[in-house]
Formats: C-alpha cells, sequence, structure tokens
C-alpha cells in the first residue's frame, strides 16, 4: 500500500504527508514518512465523519497532526479543512480514511483530486 499512496498521492508533489488507515481499528497501512497520527487524532477523524456538521461549526474544525484546522467542507464522503498556511483533505471509502496534507506552496485543488480519485 506504501507505493500506491507514494504513486497516486505523493508523487504529485502538492502533498506534503499522507495515509491510508484502516476505519475499523485506526491500523496504518500506509503513510509517508513524515506522517504521524496520535490517539485523539483518529478520533477526531472518527467524530468528523459521524457528525460532518458538527465539525463545519465547531471553531477549531479539526485537529490533527498538531495542527488545527478550519473545516471548508464536510460530509459523510470528506472533510476539507485549512488554517492559514496548511490544509487537509480526508476521504473515506468503505474501509480506509485517506488522509493528504498540502502547505501553502502547493495546490490544494491538486491534492483534493489525488484523494478523491484514490478513494473511488
Amino acid at each position: 500500500m506504501n507505493s500506491l499512496l507514494q504513486e497516486a498521492i505523493v508523487s504529485t508533489k502538492h502533498v506534503t504527508h499522507a495515509a491510508i488507515i484502516r476505519r475499523k481499528d485506526g491500523v496504518i497501512k500506509a503513510k509517508s514518512p513524515q506522517f504521524m497520527l496520535e490517539p485523539d487524532d483518529w478520533t477526531r477523524i472518527v467524530s468528523a465523519f459521524e457528525n460532518p456538521r458538527a465539525v463545519r461549526t465547531m471553531e477549531a474544525g479539526i485537529t490533527l497532526m498538531e495542527g488545527s484546522y478550519r473545516a471548508i467542507r464536510a460530509d459523510k464522503m470528506s472533510v476539507y479543512a485549512k488554517n492559514e498556511k496548511t490544509g487537509v483533505i480526508i476521504a473515506q471509502t468503505q474501509a480506509h480514511y485517506i488522509i493528504a496534507a498540502y502547505d501553502a506552496t502547493m495546490f490544494a485543488s491538486v491534492a483534493a483530486e489525488a484523494v478523491e480519485k484514490l478513494g473511488r
């Protein structure tokens, strides 16, 4: 799965960190070297998909990899969130979460397209 993550997402050069995480238990199936997931991060991801309206209305939105992001889009299939310099995109498949982070030098649209395409 690491090669899939590398080929589909990281190779776009518009993603700083990425991971594929199994939904049923939070096991990281593939990740880029810099990706870190704390137990609280896992809980926040699950909560964001269980109640997307709440993550859109919360002040901080979602906290992930020690960064707070304001959700700009959240529904049952994906969460898009950003702060002043970085952003995160999380897509949900039947079995996995696909997570990608990007910074201000990258195009969020390219990162989002890669994540959504892999999530299909």
